[in-house]
């Protein structure tokens, strides 16, 4: 997509916030944000060889709407958007077409000869035709450009992006597919879906909420199914978490541990995002969600998640005819989901998961869902901060759906006899007892013949971890400050992340240690008692985790990126329990010094 459509469709996805019952908390930060992507859109126009005039009407034609829809708009009264109007900002008060219709100013761009010009037109159209509805001239000017759109060698239609599989298929004695939910949001978003079986459709779904959880039921269903296939789907909702930063360390949390813990085998992953897109709903389900993207059971070849999502970018816009309003409202605000994506590093975060674990990304697939959240979250306080507008809030929320998964069509008594038969979906290995009996005495001849060499190098070993890539040293005296400070007096009141008095006394003994060690990551693990659920205990012990992150970077001046956080609830504890005394050494936190070099 070049520049200037970029621009475009960003001035789009506004329109759509707005038509969220955006919020805008400043309307001359907003004025400021709207006049800037206009005046780039200008320079765009110019720099790609558009027409001067024709560049300038297609912008004084988008101030012009902007002007309309946000004084036309009565809960945006209060705004008095006539002291901010963009057409004022941009050609003074003494303009003759303040007076011509709308209809009038797109109309000759429709008949540029620029396909850039002649698609934002047909664009805008269709916005003013939400608008002011389907008057005699709008609907003359669509279908007049209609014949020109459909006529174009680049326009072509797409099939849908789900089929659905055929009943006589789809319903089965037992699992074709069983799809692990992971990620941070599995447990508290989709606990509802654990061992649902969607309609009979031969997909299991299994919640696991941690790297250990999930080895432990690969390892199950390789043993009660062993035909299935497994993949694993993790949903990011967008604004999930209150900040970027909690979001990246929620999947460094989870990178950490998929390294750390040892699964059965490599598993496909597809990423899940979930937001509000579009106003399009279904009116006797109104929580269905509308996907971008496919998701499909038959194995492909992994690949980079920017990729997969300019990919998906790039379908959108092939089957955009500039006619369906939802559809342009998702295309662009899908832009803007990227971008935040990108430039808040969540897009690197995922990408290290994938490339740093057995999760190997296969697809992508965004959902349009929901009416908003009910607060503001990392995903909308970044659209405040760039363009100066929030998308209105929800007075309820409905849970995340799951999405569809094409599954391969079923073996038939034919096909079953064919010389080329479908692959199967992730098989077992078959099991062959020679192999495992040669390593066995393989491995006996060898610690019989270099018993000395063995001892030596497991003394060697005891001082380190080597796990998937990461190496974790621990010396005796890091070692030690580890042990002193999960076993020292309690750093946290029950059910407060707020440090206990005495706390920082006992954090100083190894700040001069971490200060020396300028290139080491720490990984930083908070804990907590058994009181409370365990939703609470995880969010209250990554809460733990952060404050000792953040007294850390204070304290020793060393970057937040030295410092990797984790929330293990009360999973690990180290007291009993059942005690006041053992409760109060359960709220600690561990600092673990990593490495990513072994030595």
């Amino acid at each position: 997509m070049v520049k200037s459509e970029t621009i475009f469709s960003r001035l789009i996805g506004i329109d759509t916030l707005i038509s969220f019952d955006g919020i805008i908390p400043s309307p001359a930060d907003f004025q400021l944000k709207l006049t800037s992507l206009i005046e780039r859109l200008h320079k765009e126009l110019i720099a790609e060889d558009h027409t001067q005039e024709e560049s300038e009407t297609l912008c004084r034609t988008l101030c012009r709407y902007f002007d309309i829809r946000l004084t036309d708009r009565q809960q945006n009264n209060a705004l008095s958007w006539q002291r901010y109007s963009l057409v004022h900002y941009f050609y003074g008060y003494n303009t003759s077409e303040d007076n011509l219709p709308l209809a009038a100013q797109i109309e000759p761009l429709l008949h540029a000869n620029s396909k850039t010009l002649f698609r934002c037109a047909r664009q805008l159209l269709t916005l003013l035709i939400q608008q002011e509805g389907q008057t005699e001239e709008l609907l003359s000017l669509r279908a007049a450009s209609h014949e020109r759109y459909f006529s174009q060698e680049d326009a072509h239609s797409e099939p849908s992006e789900f089929e659905a599989v055929p009943q006589s298929e789809a319903r089965t004695a037992s699992p074709r597919l069983i799809v692990f939910i992971i990620g941070p949001f599995a447990g508290k978003w989709f606990n509802q879906n654990n061992l649902s079986t969607g309609n009979g459709n031969g997909i299991v779904w299994v919640i696991a909420t941690h790297a250990t959880s999930l080895a432990k039921r690969i390892a199950h269903v390789r043993e009660q199914h062993t035909e299935a296939g497994i993949l694993a789907f993790f949903p990011l909702l967008a604004d999930g978490f209150e900040k970027n930063g909690i979001l990246i360390e929620q999947i460094a949390a989870w990178q950490y541990a998929l390294s750390s813990t040892r699964l059965p085998e490599s598993l496909p992953c597809m990423l899940g995002l979930y937001t509000r897109l579009s106003l399009e709903r279904s009116s006797h389900d109104p929580d269905q969600a509308i996907w971008s993207g496919n998701l499909t059971a038959t194995p492909v070849s992994p690949s980079e998640l920017e990729t997969r999502l300019i990919g998906l970018l790039s379908t959108l816009k092939a089957r955009d005819n500039s006619e369906d309003i939802h559809a342009i409202q998702r295309h662009a605000l899908i832009g803007m989901l990227v971008s935040w994506l990108a430039e808040n590093r969540i897009m690197s975060a995922l990408q290290n998961l994938f490339d740093g674990t057995q999760l190997s990304l296969t697809d992508v697939a965004i959902a349009d869902h929901g009416q908003g959240f009910t607060r503001h979250g990392a995903w909308s306080r970044w659209l405040a901060e760039k363009y100066g507008i929030l998308p209105g809030l929800s007075g309820s929320i409905a849970l995340p759906p799951l999405p569809s998964v094409q599954l391969p069509p079923l073996m038939t008594a034919e096909s079953a006899q064919s010389p080329l038969p479908l692959p199967p979906i992730a098989p077992k290995p078959a099991r062959r007892r020679w192999p495992k009996i040669a390593a066995i005495l393989a491995l006996l001849a060898c610690l019989a013949g270099g018993a000395y060499v063995f001892s030596h190098t497991m003394l060697n070993l005891l001082t380190q971890r080597k796990s998937f890539g990461m190496f974790v040293r621990e010396s005796e005296a890091t070692k030690a400050k580890r042990y002193g400070l999960a076993g020292a007096a309690p750093l946290f009141k029950k059910g407060s992340s707020s440090l206990a008095p005495g706390s920082e006394e006992i954090l100083k003994e190894i700040v001069s240690e971490i200060v020396h060690a300028p290139e080491q990551l720490f990984l930083i693990i908070g804990h907590s008692d058994n009181t409370g659920s365990e939703a609470v205990n995880r969010a209250l012990s990554t809460e733990r985790a952060r404050i000792i992150r953040d007294w850390l970077v204070k304290h020793t001046g060393l970057p937040v990126d030295n410092f990797i956080i984790e929330g293990a609830g009360n999973s690990r504890p180290i007291a009993n329990n059942d005690t006041q005394e053992g409760r109060a050494q359960n709220r600690r936190v561990e600092i673990i010094p990593l490495s990513t070099q072994g030595k």
